[in-house]
């Protein structure tokens, strides 16, 4: 499998910090999450399924999350987040994630570091049932393992 990273670039928005300027913890989260996503659209993947014929969708809700901040991000900063594919389960997959503030020179500066885990569910759509884990499709791998 290969390693290489799916990187996207962000600006700090003023609504995602607080009254000082800097970035609140939980908006680190959003743009990891965002950046998956992008990976997701650009293996033309859905990141959450379609229901099928007994009401069940798929998902990938995060089990792991192990992340450390290193330095803060202020409002108007421009960063990016660098998502690269670690192991692959028969479940699941685990990202190592790097997010770097860019600085006005071109240097950076790493904010950021960690891993975390998503799962590989299906979910009922009444609600009913909890998430059931199952494998990762044969024609995800194929398209994830092009990145």
């Amino acid at each position: 499998m290969k390693t290489s990273s799916f990187s996207k670039t962000y600006f700090v928005r003023l609504h995602e910090t607080d009254l000082g300027g800097i970035v609140h913890h939980s908006n680190y989260f959003h743009w990891i999450e965002e950046t998956e996503y992008a990976l997701f659209e650009h293996i033309d993947e859905a990141v959450v399924g379609e229901f099928d014929e007994n009401l069940e969708g798929s998902g990938w809700p995060r089990s792991e999350m192990n992340i450390k901040f290193m330095q803060p991000v202020k409002f108007r900063d421009e960063i990016r987040v660098d998502l690269s594919i670690k192991r692959i389960r028969s479940a699941a997959i685990v990202y190592q994630v790097d997010m770097f503030r860019i600085n006005k020179d071109n240097s950076e500066d790493k904010v950021l570091t960690g891993n975390y885990t998503a799962t590989c569910c299906l979910y009922d759509g009444t609600f009913q049932k909890p998430p059931r884990v199952i494998p990762i499709p044969d024609s995800f791998l194929a398209k994830i393992e092009k990145v």
